[in-house]
């Protein structure tokens, strides 16, 4: 078996371990961390570690970071770079608006390959950590798992709890009952790696709004820039060519890309990743504990998708059962969600109503350093309460409400949607409000002012009600 040096030979695999975790991603190797540091002994296992080079996450919030660094995960890192949060480009001609990390906290941002590499070596280091690699594992129940690899007969490993973690695969490790079925695309996103160019902010995350779907761009080591380009889904049939993307997104570009952009889609291919939207759902029945993609995606503009499976990670670690586990981190992760699909649609949306919101947006971020706060807390998972995204969104919708006074019924309509969203965050049953929000996670079909009165069949679990 080829791997890393430490990884744990076939014969050596012991038959009895604390942890068994699936998947040795971020989410899994951070869960392999975060347990073994309680002195646990973990076996985790990876079944492609060849996956890691495709297009996926590369940005880690603040939040995230700090769980990374508290075991070790992240230390030695040779590459990536400090990020300080992020800098959107309205295309209004006013320049861009920078949104810090408050406090002087900072993120990281790296090539995924090297990233998932670097982590996955740190973890299988650790002294209470076994690392087996071209292992495939299926759990059987919570406290069995399953084990094949190629030209070798089945091993059976028991185990006090067995961690699902290997992203949105996972979906076909786990039985379809143990978890959520409901998903809807959004988008794809074409990725650009571009070299010799400047950012005009560097060390932020660039988020370039006023093409047919928002830019995430962002430097991912000294040489190196990746462009995110978002395609919606009624884009789709044509937008698979370089000469598209060049095309539909070249005017919304700050002027010192352009020219290494231009340069990249002549000679370089676009990596493509498929953008959806699960609602978030920690499923217990089956006795296994979902970690990361597998409970629950949604749009990477925010960056949130590893930083949200590491804090899965430490929740999962700390909890003293995992229905403890399962209804803080449904809690937990719904405002991250719901602020993630409000921004999404206030960026990619054209109606009146959302270019009213999307204005309040960029003039309540010029005009108030608190807001700008406020909001960087709750994108990073620093803040996850109900009541910060009711203060920040509240103040955003009533300053749209004010400026659309005189304007048509049509924008007061397609509005009114939208002065909703706050209350969204306070409903009694988040379940109903996740169900129902897979209706509006793609632009072109998404509910407005009627979100909220055809109620739809739950999805989650009693515990999350």
């Amino acid at each position: 078996m080829r791997g890393l040096q430490t990884t744990v030979e076939w014969e050596n695999i012991r038959s009895t371990y604390d942890a068994v975790v699936i998947g040795a991603g971020p989410a899994g190797c951070a869960t392999a961390a975060c347990f073994a540091a309680r002195g646990a002994s973990v076996l985790l296992v990876e079944s492609n570690p060849k996956a890691a080079r495709r297009f996926a996450g590369e940005w880690i919030h603040p939040e995230g970071a700090r769980v990374l660094n508290e075991h070790g995960l992240l230390e030695g890192v040779d590459s990536g770079v400090t990020s300080t949060g992020f800098a959107v480009f309205p295309n209004d001609g006013l320049g861009p608006i920078q949104l810090d990390y408050p406090g002087g906290a900072t993120g990281l941002t790296c090539e995924h390959e090297t990233l998932v590499t670097h982590i996955r070596r740190r973890a299988a280091e650790l002294p209470r950590v076994e690392y087996a690699e071209g292992v495939r594992a299926q759990p059987v129940g919570g406290d069995r798992v399953d084990l094949s690899v190629r030209g070798r007969g089945p091993k059976r490993v028991l185990t006090e709890l067995v961690v699902v973690a290997a992203g949105r695969s996972s979906r076909d490790v786990v039985s379809q009952d143990a978890t959520p079925e409901a998903q809807v695309s959004i988008s794809l996103m074409a990725g650009l790696i571009v070299t010799d160019s400047q950012l005009p902010c560097e060390g932020y995350g660039h988020v370039l709004v006023g093409g047919p779907g928002p830019v995430l761009a962002y430097r991912i080591d000294e040489e190196r820039i990746r462009l995110c380009f978002d395609v919606p889904r009624a884009n789709r049939r044509d937008a698979r060519t370089p000469e598209w993307i060049w095309r539909s997104f070249a005017e919304v570009l700050p002027h010192p890309l352009r020219a290494g952009v231009q340069d990249a889609l002549s000679r370089a291919p676009l990596s493509w990743a498929a953008i959806a939207f699960r609602p978030r759902c920690y499923r217990t029945e089956s006795g296994v504990a979902l970690v990361g993609d597998v409970a629950g995606i949604f749009h990477p503009l925010t960056a949130l998708g590893i930083t949200m499976s590491v804090l899965d990670a430490e929740a999962l670690a700390g909890a003293p059962s995992l229905t403890d586990y399962a209804t803080r981190r449904a809690s937990q992760s719904y405002i991250p969600e719901l602020l993630s699909n409000a921004i999404y649609q206030a960026f990619v949306r054209n109606d009146p109503g959302s270019e009213a919101i999307r204005e309040a947006i960029f003039r309540t971020w010029r005009s108030s350093p608190s807001q700008r706060s406020r909001t960087m807390k709750l994108l990073g998972a620093a803040a996850t309460a109900r009541t910060d995204f009711v203060r920040a969104f509240s103040h955003v919708a009533i300053r749209a409400g004010v400026g659309a006074l005189s304007s048509d019924r049509r924008t007061v309509a397609e509005l009114a949607g939208w002065l909703k969203w706050p209350w969204a965050s306070l409903y009694p049953q988040p379940a109903a409000i996740r169900s129902r929000s897979l209706s509006w996670a793609a632009p072109e079909s998404w509910a407005r002012s009627d979100f909220f009165r055809s109620p739809q069949p739950l999805q989650e679990n009693s515990h999350a009600k």
